[in-house]
């Protein structure tokens, strides 16, 4: 091997430790309030689908990391001042039917907005007892949707999400992603029971 190619490979190796770094490292960072989207750029856009992929990466940590994809994805469009809604993600066979899933994933989105320092309204997906918490920015219309919607597959959950201007209708950030669709995954999935009012003779 020439001393050339040696070192080319070198390299290469050097850049695959730096993402699974910088990946490995995120719930650390995380909770020292750093994001992984403010460290880094372009490492994100290359690991990304590995970490949604990989089973043992728990389900709010995928969802954190959408949402740091979300706001690299929106640059500078996307301000601290407007208020942000979640709204459930839907179903793509069955819009219709709301899920736990499509509550807890938007829920937690807005979470990590919220974490760096974005106003969020919560309100639609939050499981949380007291959400007098959501009050003052439910009543100020909000300058921004994040929504989405998933599509069950045989063994994996196809994801679309995006960010919307509500005054232009304008997407300012979107992502597609795919997840397996692991038991907890199917789990959360089940729609929600809905009850039938029958018309008396």
């Amino acid at each position: 091997m020439t001393p050339e190619r040696a070192q080319s490979r070198r390299k290469g190796f050097a850049s695959c430790c730096v993402v699974a770094l910088v990946f490995c490292s995120a719930p650390l960072l995380s909770g020292c309030g750093f994001s992984k989207f403010e460290l880094t750029t372009g490492a994100i856009a290359a690991a990304t689908q590995g970490l949604f992929s990989d089973p043992k990466v728990n389900l709010r940590e995928k969802n954190y990391a959408a949402a740091d994809y979300l706001l690299q994805q929106s640059g500078n469009y996307l301000n601290r001042t407007g208020i942000i809604e979640a709204q459930p993600l839907t179903e793509s066979d069955n819009p219709a039917a709301v899920s736990e899933l499509g509550r807890q994933m938007a829920d937690e989105m807005g979470q990590r907005f919220a974490e760096l320092g974005y106003n969020v309204n919560r309100m639609r997906v939050s499981n949380e007892v007291d959400k007098s918490i959501f009050a003052a920015t439910g009543q100020v219309p909000p300058q921004f949707i994040l929504s989405g919607s998933y599509r069950k597959k045989k063994e994996k959950l196809e994801v679309y999400l995006r960010i919307v201007e509500t005054a232009s209708s304008r997407i300012v950030s979107s992502f597609n992603y795919t997840m397996p669709y692991s038991s907890e995954i199917r789990r959360l999935a089940e729609a929600d029971a809905q009850i039938i009012r029958l018309k008396q003779p």
